[in-house]
């Protein structure tokens, strides 16, 4: 089967903006389970010409981290204003690209342990707060050895930053620039159990949910306790109903 792709890139060379949307709908047909990467589409050049052209448009000084990520902004735009009600739900979460045994990659570093070797992936997309479908990727950073890429910065490479909430917390006070039609709530999981950055997001009036842990002793009201007495000194109101797993609960 074969995907279109109608996004293009906008202020550059129309060659370059034909060749991103021919990269990107060969990236949409490499759907076979053990496929290793994008497949050259049906044509009269060979898979070693279009090897070639998708380098030379790598290479070229115009086509830079943030312009490749224009198109996706865009249809982030477009869809939190078409299929989002109040909010627009944007989820972050970390991967880790396990790379120990290419030795050619040498910009590769230890995560964690011996054999966690590789890069380590930040990404964030924005789902509708209507039917938890994705909208559209609005920001990847990926660290190696050496620094850090990241498609909301002008520049190329970057200084690495070692603490993932830090590096989040950057994150979001981009994207919250992007002044998008409905106000981001940030979904972090529970590494997100950090009260310091909380008020840091707090300061800046973010929106964000995350997982809190039971122990840590948070001050609330001028006392110190528990995480879990104050989830329970919280009031909560019923707001509507919604569809939970085919049932319907109270929100």
């Amino acid at each position: 089967m074969r995907h279109e792709y109608k996004k293009t890139l906008v202020d550059i060379d129309p060659r370059l903006a034909k060749r991103y949307q021919q990269l990107v709908t060969e990236h949409l047909n490499s759907t076979d389970t053990l496929s290793a990467g994008l497949r050259s589409l049906p044509n009269k050049s060979t898979s070693f010409a279009s090897t070639q052209a998708a380098w030379r448009f790598y290479k070229n000084d115009s086509v830079s981290l943030t312009k490749l990520h224009e198109p996706l902004l865009i249809a982030a735009h477009e869809g939190v204003a078409q299929q989002c009600a109040q909010y627009a739900l944007c989820v972050h979460d970390w991967s880790r690209l396990n790379y120990r045994k290419h030795v050619s990659k040498l910009d590769k570093y230890q995560i964690t342990h011996d054999t966690d070797v590789g890069y380590d992936l930040q990404s964030s997309i924005i789902l509708s707060d209507q039917t938890g479908q994705p909208i559209a990727p609005v920001a990847q950073r990926l660290v190696t050895a050496n620094g850090s890429y990241a498609t909301y910065l002008e520049d190329t490479f970057t200084e690495t930053i070692e603490n993932h909430l830090d590096e989040v917390t950057y994150c979001i006070s981009q994207l919250e620039q992007q002044d998008f039609d409905k106000p981001l709530v940030h979904i972090i999981d529970r590494e997100a159990d950090s009260v310091g950055h909380i008020r840091q997001w707090e300061i800046t009036s973010c929106l964000w949910l995350t997982r809190a842990k039971k122990t840590p002793f948070i001050e609330f009201k001028g006392q110190s306790m528990p995480g879990s007495e104050v989830a329970e000194a919280l009031h909560f109101e019923k707001v509507r109903i919604v569809d939970y797993h085919g049932k319907q609960q109270w929100q």
